[in-house]
């Protein structure tokens, strides 16, 4: 074989990839959905992979209604209106330009009941089966580990999109505190604390994944009405290139991981820094991402996006 160019070892990992689809596997996505586009990035993409069974959507942080509001919307749109939306509790922060597309919402699928019983009925329900992926404040993730410290056993596990481990924004050391841990470190540091295995997607393996106008050119060209709607709300964000943080983390939990993983011990600091500290392991770090076989994987996917 002549030299292979990294543009051709990244499509034999797309195709490979493609070729072996992880089994089945159910998922609530706990989103602060409507600041940061990456959020809309991933619950498309949840919403979009063959083997997830998205059990529902929960938000967070902030103005969490209206969060629910652009989730339900988002859902119908992708032609999943019966995915059930739960509201966490209200805080101050408020929701960026992207619920103007969602203002007044309304949908059966969005249920009164709060997020953290959402979660406990859901979990109870099918134990052992339920991976969390929390991509906002772990506050609503908090709460059920504390209020009901019986679903602890129960929880799959939680792949959550958050903390740093070894760098920070820049992709360059040292780690600063990551935005969704810092806006809760209290809870962070109870989920941290719960036993509940954990992979963390953090900084080192998503602050790089900026999705460049070509790729987004491509997605766009699809004329999927999901890649529209994600387009229109990119739009409303209101900046040019999208770091596609969340997705990492919905990726790894459907069976894609594109890192590798490292057992580290995390601890939460008040400033919301995760730190590396001796002891035993509570956390899988996720680390070494490969970026473009990543983000190329991600637009080939929403090739066949509702």
């Amino acid at each position: 074989m002549g030299f292979v160019t990294p543009a051709l070892a990244g499509l034999v990992l797309l195709c490979t990839a493609a070729a072996a689809t992880p089994p089945r596997t159910k998922i609530i996505l706990d989103t602060d959905i409507g600041d940061d586009v990456d959020d809309v990035y991933a619950l498309a993409l949840a919403c979009t992979l063959p083997n997830v069974d998205l059990v529902g959507v929960t938000t967070v942080f902030g103005e969490t209604g209206k969060r629910a509001e652009l989730a339900a919307k988002l859902l119908s749109i992708m032609g999943r209106s019966r995915v059930p939306v739960c509201a966490g509790t209200r805080s101050e922060h408020k929701i960026g330009p992207q619920h103007q597309w969602a203002a007044g919402f309304r949908s059966p699928a969005m249920l009164k009941e709060s997020a953290v019983e959402f979660l406990r009925r859901q979990i109870e329900k099918a134990p052992g089966e339920i991976t969390i992926v929390p991509i906002g404040a772990l506050t609503n993730i908090g709460r059920l580990l504390t209020t009901h410290p019986g679903t602890k056993s129960k929880i799959k596990r939680i792949v959550l999109m958050g903390g740093a481990a070894w760098v920070g924004y820049n992709n360059q050391a040292p780690p600063s505190p990551e935005w969704n841990i810092r806006c809760d470190p209290g809870a962070a540091r109870v989920v941290f604390g719960s036993g509940v295995p954990i992979v963390m997607a953090g900084l080192d393996a998503t602050t790089m994944m900026q999705l460049d106008e070509d790729r987004q050119k491509r997605m766009a060209a699809f004329g999927r009405r999901t890649t529209d709607a994600v387009a229109s709300l990119r739009l409303l964000w209101g900046h040019a290139v999208p770091t596609l943080f969340d997705p990492v983390a919905v990726a790894y939990a459907a069976g894609f991981p594109f890192a590798d993983e490292r057992p580290v011990r995390i601890s939460v600091e008040d400033d919301g820094l995760t730190r590396v500290v001796e002891g035993t392991p509570n956390a899988i770090a996720l680390v070494n991402p490969r970026k473009d076989a990543f983000l190329d994987w991600y637009v080939e996917a929403m090739q066949t996006a509702p």
